[in-house]
């Protein structure tokens, strides 16, 4: 799905105000996904606390520091040495999970 459909499969929701057009859906989905991404640049991962944003019935989304390691080049095998990074991880809530895993009939 790309971000044009998820504006306009919201702004279709039934619900909505009638002012909510596509462009006012689209503003709010932006600055919520802009929030979040503030919020997993600014937070640290510390040796206890991992910052993560949680949003109920969907799941979790986690920040988390990679440490480096040795790598291969596929193409040739020579070890390669792959530098240490961050990246942000998500794990499915239960209701997210039960509707994946739903059978159609």
């Amino acid at each position: 799905m790309t971000k044009a459909e998820l504006i306009a499969k919201v702004a279709r929701t039934k619900g909505l105000a009638r002012g909510a057009t596509k462009k006012l859906v689209g503003q709010v989905i932006e600055a919520a996904f802009l929030e979040i991404g503030d919020y997993f640049v600014k937070a640290k991962v510390g040796r206890r606390t991992l910052p993560r944003f949680t949003y109920p019935g969907f799941g979790t989304f986690t920040k988390k520091r990679r440490e480096g390691r040795e790598g291969r080049n596929p193409r040739n095998g020579e070890v390669i040495q792959i530098p240490a990074s961050t990246t942000v991880t998500f794990t499915p809530g239960q209701e997210f999970r039960a509707h994946l895993n739903r059978t159609r009939g």
